[in-house]
């Protein structure tokens, strides 16, 4: 139930661009790659993670499609085959305490994301943004908000079935265009309260605000708002040049607000968004910035940022990895991967990537059924040491 009263609200603050044709894509050359030190790179660490080694048993093979990093580095991975989001410790091992092998059933998961609330959102391809606390699954729900009295004292309900619904995965936000196809999804920077979703039914990205949407009491006895989100804007809509979208699918979003998001379609696979006024415009250019050549990428379906904002795109059909540079006078230049490790892999049609804030590089290697890891490291003397 929204509660729309002011005294509500007190509570709940005290607790808590071109387009049109296409363009001819002419015969150029990529721009030279730009190469930082010689002595670092990103090495594999040997253990892959499928089922067998972090200890799942799926009804079919575990399908990585995309990875989020939780607040406690837990890793959330959406397995499209098996309708559910899994989570993995840093170490490699199912977590299956607190609830967290229980995000289930969803169809379908296609993309993921969390925030420093817990707020774990899902999309699956259709019009809805589904969520899951990881914090109330923690701390346990005993009463759920109903209203409040004549006394202004607030109401609770114990029912176990209402209780149920706020534990497990339920709706955040549907959209009223039952065409859209909702792919990746990004939370904004946390300041701003803003979540930014592609959407390849429409062939743009919107922008959602959160909202209260109510209250839970948990078994320690603290009081706990629930959230909701609500339409804001389109902030890209359709079209083939710098600034539009064109069958979108992987996005991010960093500290500052500024956008990345890759799509299939259109002439810039890769692109960054910067907010001017109320409108976001292109921040790379055709011939300046070598991210945006137009024979660079073949099908990327992701972007990350590591802990410096360095661009990571994993390029779905090549299956390759590319890193950019995102600062200064070298934002959108090549950046080198090193000599070994990430820089010669090649994955089998892998969906995601994402960096952890200890320089550990995870992608969902898609095909493969697996998820490898790679740690930066300047030598070979600074990787852990893993046992198989």
């Amino acid at each position: 139930m929204k509660i729309r009263i002011s005294v509500f609200l007190c509570i709940m603050l005290f607790v808590g661009f071109g387009c049109g044709k296409k363009m001819e894509l002419p015969t150029v050359v990529s721009s030279p790659e730009s190469f930082g030190a010689n002595d670092t790179s990103y090495t594999h660490l040997n253990l892959i993670w499928d089922a067998a080694t972090i200890g799942y048993n799926p009804s079919n093979p575990m399908t990585p499609v995309d990875i989020a990093i939780g607040e406690d580095g837990y890793l959330f991975v959406a397995d499209s085959a098996n309708d559910r989001i899994i989570t993995i410790s840093q170490s490699g091992n199912l977590v299956t305490h607190e609830n967290l092998d229980a995000i289930e059933p969803l169809s379908t998961p296609l993309g993921v994301d969390i925030d420093s609330k817990l707020n774990l959102l899902i999309v699956n391809g259709t019009n809805t943004v589904y969520v899951w606390n990881q914090y109330l699954n923690n701390m346990g729900v005993d009463s759920i908000l109903t209203g409040i009295n004549d006394e202004q004292n607030l109401i609770f309900s114990d029912d176990v079935a209402k209780i149920d619904s706020v534990l497990g995965i339920h709706p955040f936000y549907i959209d009223e265009n039952e065409a859209s196809k909702f792919q990746g999804i990004a939370f904004g920077p946390s300041a701003d309260s803003t979540i930014f979703i592609t959407d390849k039914g429409n062939n743009r990205i919107l922008e959602l605000k959160i909202k209260y949407s109510g209250a839970v009491k948990l078994n320690n006895g603290r009081i706990r708002p629930t959230f909701y989100g609500v339409f804001e804007k389109d902030i890209a809509t359709y079209g083939s040049g710098a600034g539009t979208v064109d069958n979108p699918r992987g996005i991010t979003v960093d500290e500052e607000g500024n956008i990345y998001f890759t799509q299939l379609g259109g002439n810039f696979l890769v692109q960054k968004l910067t907010k001017q006024g109320t409108d976001y415009i292109s921040q790379f250019t055709l011939y300046e910035h070598p991210i945006m050549d137009l024979n660079r990428f073949e099908g990327p379906f992701d972007i990350s940022l590591d802990k410096n904002d360095n661009i990571f795109v994993i390029d779905t059909e090549s299956g390759k990895v590319y890193k950019f540079f995102n600062k200064g006078n070298r934002a959108g230049q090549v950046a080198s991967l090193g000599r070994k490790g990430l820089s010669e892999a090649t994955f089998n049609f892998p969906f995601s990537i994402v960096i952890s804030d200890n320089d550990v590089v995870y992608v969902a290697d898609t095909r493969n059924n697996s998820i490898e890891r790679y740690q930066f490291s300047v030598s070979e003397e600074d990787l852990p040491v893993e046992q198989p």
